[in-house]
């Protein structure tokens, strides 16, 4: 008799201990579907957000700043042919619309948010790779504090994640020859 009620207490803790593990998984996969369908929404976001052209203007930075457009290291070439340090585009009157700065500033509310570890940085980096490096690229070849003391969590991610991001796939928005 005692032996049968010692077997039941056993098979109650295995029951329990199963039960635990289910919702603890469950919980985890839930987590990372949330995280998922936040890294969704957030790029959606960040495009919403964005004026018409700024990604071609961007592109066209991309392709200015290139050495073989002419370009030294932390410039771009305007329009007009004169070189500019990219900390210039963020004053007043900028020669691309103010368009790398809103793609900045969203990038750096979208760093915040890859910190708190609210979304999936690594689906966050296919969609806006290029974007988030080369945009640090160029603002750090310029002024080493203008990242840091503008646009602290974007500078915060690439420092956390500069041994990973390299080996992620990106989306490629541009290419310069």
């Amino acid at each position: 008799m005692q032996m049968s009620e010692e077997i039941r207490e056993w098979i109650k803790f295995a029951l329990i201990i199963v039960a635990l593990f289910l919702a603890l998984r469950t919980y985890i996969v839930s987590q990372r579907q949330r995280k998922l369908d936040n890294s969704l929404k957030l790029i959606e976001l960040f495009f919403n957000n964005l004026q018409e052209g700024d990604i071609a203007s961007w592109c066209r930075l991309f392709i200015n700043s290139s050495e073989s457009s002419g370009a030294s290291k932390g410039a771009c070439l305007s329009d007009f042919g004169n070189e500019m340090q990219f900390s210039d585009l963020f004053s007043e009157g900028p020669d691309d619309g103010g368009a790398l700065e809103r793609i900045v500033e969203q990038i750096d509310l979208i760093s915040y948010e890859i910190l708190q570890e609210t979304i999936d940085a690594r689906i966050i980096y296919s969609q806006l790779g290029q974007l988030f490096s080369a945009s640090y690229i160029w603002l750090q070849e310029g002024d080493l504090n203008f990242i840091p003391d503008h646009y602290p969590s974007f500078n915060k991610v690439i420092n956390k994640y500069k041994t990973k991001f390299p080996k992620w796939p990106y989306k490629t928005y541009s290419h310069c020859e």
